[in-house]
Formats: C-alpha cells, sequence, structure tokens
C-alpha cells in the first residue's frame, strides 16, 4: 500500500452528508485546484459544512467562515475531509 494513501481520510468533501460538520484534511490536485480554494479562502484543516448538494452530480453548496461557495462535483471530489466529532 502506498504510504501517502495509507493516510487519507476515507471520503470527499462530494460523498459527505449534508449538515455534518466536517475539517478538510487534504486538498489533492494540480496547481489549479490548489489555487481555486486559496482564492475562496478554503484551507486544509479548516472546518466546513455542506448546505446544499444539486441532485445528477450538480455543485455543492459549502460554508466555510459564514461564508458560502458553490463548488463543482470535479472540485469536491479532490477535497478529503473527516467528520468532527
Amino acid at each position: 500500500m502506498d504510504e501517502a494513501r495509507k493516510f487519507d481520510p476515507p471520503f470527499t468533501l462530494y460523498e459527505a452528508d449534508r449538515r455534518s460538520a466536517l475539517r478538510i484534511r487534504r486538498i489533492t490536485g494540480g496547481w489549479g485546484v490548489r489555487r481555486f480554494f486559496n482564492q475562496m479562502g478554503i484551507h486544509a484543516g479548516d472546518e466546513v459544512r455542506v448546505l446544499s448538494r444539486a441532485p445528477f452530480g450538480g455543485p455543492l453548496v459549502i460554508e466555510s467562515r459564514k461564508s458560502r461557495v458553490a463548488i463543482s462535483k470535479q472540485l469536491a471530489e479532490r477535497v478529503r475531509v473527516e467528520v468532527i466529532p
């Protein structure tokens, strides 16, 4: 097993349940993906909450630091999260 994969959280932001408190553990992808999240003010370690999910693979609306941001399915699948107990 690859060492990096051994420590990956078990699910992505897109797979997370609505309204659950989440912590971003890792943002995967290239420079463009990381740049998008940096511009939105979303970083590893931040707490987020999924507010809504559009049907048929549509975008998510998440809340981070009292701001709401829409994120495409493709970008949401690049964000690894864990549930905050």
